[in-house]
């Protein structure tokens, strides 16, 4: 590469995780929100120049160390000191001192407490450094601080609004940024807004409880910490959480908590002189997420800990999740057999399936109907009786038996409920599997099994009056235990019209026929995206000129794999051995990797696999300027089309040609849709890729792949 280019490339990059950091203060992403909130803070200059010293001193102290430069929460916890810190100090030597000493405080605090914070509760550390490393300062200054400027030295502006509480309310915003002026916390507004309008609404809603909260409990004017407010319901309603009714009113919720923990702290804090800061935000935030994330199994409000993201991404991800089957909170399981079978009970099954053991599941074989052939008299008529029983799981045989006879049809051994049995352990909960037959065991108590691998046949054993294959999930090893929820993953199920619709995850229910769905060699030798793979096309848009765009895979260093384009668009996805899919889709535009994602954006590697569905973003949609901006005012947390899948061998080709109709519902009784197509070719790949909506056309063909 170019040295001048490089160069070039390098300070972009420098100048946009610069600006990010500034967006992170108000749980934002983007650059240009950040470069909008970097540009507001030189209304007071000395606390600009002091929020960028400690931003830039952060970064040296990081390099001096040799810590892990990923990541912006030492950046954050550098800028806020310097911004603090600036602010009521004269420019002189001592200011940029007192600054560098605070930003090297809070970069070590960083990284040390992160680490604890995360490995001891699972707990963001948030801006926990800034405050101690601002208060060691503060108590510094309480000794000899001739140039330390008062409070009140940045109290000033007039009214920009003729309410009152609005004005606080803006005021309360330009605080963090050390600006607190109505005009500027009105500026500071409009920047939350344009990165996400939730988040816009929580900093309102959470301002005005907290504000209630306090004057209901008989506090002072909080109008200068107010901001605590709005960050702890930005934190706990849309930053850490999945929007929704539930995670809403813990923002709420979070924010009153905030107003009592204001008083509190103040009453506390006042003999020492120390200012409260971003304390109780930080307090509440580590009680209730700290709190919920401890529950037993998870549930509303579901919390998003480990990557969060916008609240409108947080969403998009649920949504995702639930339309592929990843939101339940069950043990999933792979069938425990070849072929297909068929569920005679399901849970909550009329039969035995009851309280406290409902959570079971019952298959045999059927063929046009019928489980057996010949009379039904012998155990031999029945179709299972005698297939390979496999283990949905891997783990360990804690128990099993294998010397109770199998019965005749129509008997019962009531003695022997569950007959010959295999329980296998893994992790905290055990797998059942019951009524298998006699002598057939192929595994002994002890041994590690893999998912999978045979590990008996089915029989007739214990209380089967026909031969039937049992499958459940309990927390301990003791035979007739309560059972738990468990599911199914990466099977085909044959549905009304006899195709084989594939599900990710996927709870069978009263006669329905499943079966694995097995990888197909040639299939995902095409699909598959290997590490620092590129693929090179030519696209062509109705009213546009061709273009050659480049996709390349790349594994980035938390160990995610994505696919991006030269334009700095990106998804994550992942590759197992049944199914290739995609999510987490960057904010940046792309044509090219948006057809890619609609067209093979969930593709499972089986070749029978008929049919499916998914849920993708409706951003990725190329949708006409009236239908955006409707989409935009109807969704306001965007929305996600439904998508249905097709696939069968095209001759003409030679390639699978994978079709999709993508609906979008703009309001009742209005819906967009588009179509697209796929050719995956053995050998080649992805050769081919095909959109069509009302009045466009997109066309990618492969030309290039390495």
């Amino acid at each position: 590469m170019n040295p001048a280019l490089s160069k070039q490339s390098s300070l972009v990059h420098w100048g946009r995780s610069l600006a990010k950091t500034y967006a992170a203060v108000f749980f934002c992403h983007s650059p240009w929100i950040g470069a909008w909130f970097a540009a507001l803070t030189w209304w007071t200059p000395r606390a600009a120049l002091g929020g960028l010293t400690g931003l830039v001193a952060a970064i040296v102290w990081a390099r001096v160390f040799q810590l892990q430069s990923s990541g912006r929460l030492h950046l954050v916890n550098g800028l806020l000191c310097g911004l603090v810190i600036g602010a009521f100090h004269s420019i002189d030597i001592p200011y940029f001192l007192w600054i560098i000493l605070a930003a090297l405080l809070s970069t070590l605090l960083a990284y040390w407490l992160a680490g604890l914070f995360w490995k001891s509760a699972r707990l963001p550390l948030l801006s926990l450094p800034f405050v101690l490393a601002c208060w060691a300062v503060f108590l510094a200054w309480q000794v000899h601080a001739p140039s330390a400027l008062p409070v009140g030295a940045l109290a000033r502006g007039d009214p920009l609004l003729p309410w009152p509480m609005l004005d606080s309310f803006f005021i309360s915003l330009g605080w963090l940024l050390l600006i607190p002026y109505p005009a500027a916390g009105v500026l500071v507004f409009a920047g939350i807004l344009a990165a996400s309008r939730y988040l816009a609404l929580l900093a309102a809603a959470g301002y005005a409880v907290g504000m209630l909260t306090v004057h209901l409990l008989g506090g002072g004017d909080a109008t200068p910490i107010g901001f605590n407010f709005s960050l702890a319901a930005m934190a706990l309603g849309g930053f850490f959480s999945v929007p929704g009714r539930g995670s809403f009113l813990l923002a709420l919720a979070g924010s009153a908590l905030t107003g009592w923990l204001t008083i509190v702290l103040e009453v506390l804090l006042h003999p020492l002189y120390l200012p409260l800061l971003t304390m109780p935000f930080l307090g509440v935030a580590y009680l209730l997420l700290g709190t919920l994330g401890a529950r037993l199994a998870p549930s509303q409000p579901a919390l998003m800990l480990e990557h969060p993201v916008s609240p409108e991404a947080n969403l998009e991800r649920a949504r995702l999740a639930e339309a592929r089957g990843g939101g339940t909170d069950s043990l999933p399981l792979r069938p425990p057999f070849h072929g297909e079978w068929r569920v005679t009970q399901g849970f909550n099954g009329p039969e035995t399936h009851k309280q406290p053991w409902q959570h079971a599941l019952d298959f045999d074989i059927a063929a046009d109907g019928s489980n057996h052939g010949g009379s039904g008299a012998l155990r031999e008529d029945y179709f299972c009786f005698g297939a390979p029983v496999l283990a949905p799981i891997a783990g360990q045989v804690v128990r099993l038996r294998d010397d109770l006879a199998d019965t005749l049809p129509g008997e019962i051994d009531v003695a022997n409920n569950w007959g010959n049995f295999v329980l296998l352990r893994s992790g905290s909960l055990h797998v059942l599997l019951a009524h298998l037959r006699r002598g057939s065991m192929k595994v002994r108590i002890g041994e590690w099994v893999a998912a999978g691998q045979q590990v008996s046949v089915c029989g007739s054993s214990g209380r089967s009056p026909f031969p039937h294959l049992h499958l459940q999930v309990q927390r301990n090893d003791e035979l007739g235990s309560p059972t738990l929820p468990f599911h199914l993953t990466n099977v085909l199920v044959r549905n009304a019209r006899n195709a084989r619709e594939f599900r990710l995850y996927h709870l069978p229910g009263q006669s329905e026929a499943v079966s694995a769905a097995l990888s197909d060699d040639r299939l995902a030798t095409a699909i598959r995206l290997s590490r620092d793979r590129c693929l090179t096309y030519t696209l062509r848009r109705s009213g546009s000129e061709t273009e050659r765009v480049t996709l390349r895979t790349k594994l980035t260093l938390l160990g995610q794999s994505r696919l991006e384009t030269g334009k700095g668009a990106s998804a994550a996805f992942e590759e197992t051995a049944a199914v290739l899919g995609f999510y987490d889709r960057n904010a940046r535009r792309d044509p090219m990797l948006d057809l890619w994602l609609l067209a093979v954006g969930l593709t499972p590697l089986s070749a029978v696999a008929d049919q499916w569905r998914d849920r993708p973003p409706a951003r990725l949609l190329p949708l006409p300027a009236a239908q955006h901006l409707l989409c935009i005012l109807l969704h306001p947390l965007g929305a996600s089309c439904d998508s249905a899948y097709r696939r069968r061998w095209d001759e003409a080709s030679g390639a699978w040609l994978q079709e999709g109709d993508h609906d979008l519902q703009l309001a009742p009784g209005l819906v967009w849709r588009c179509e697209t197509r796929a050719w995956i070719a053995p050998e080649l790949g992805i050769r081919r890729l095909h959109l069509d909506a009302p009045g466009i056309s997109w066309e990618a063909e492969l030309m290039v792949t390495e």
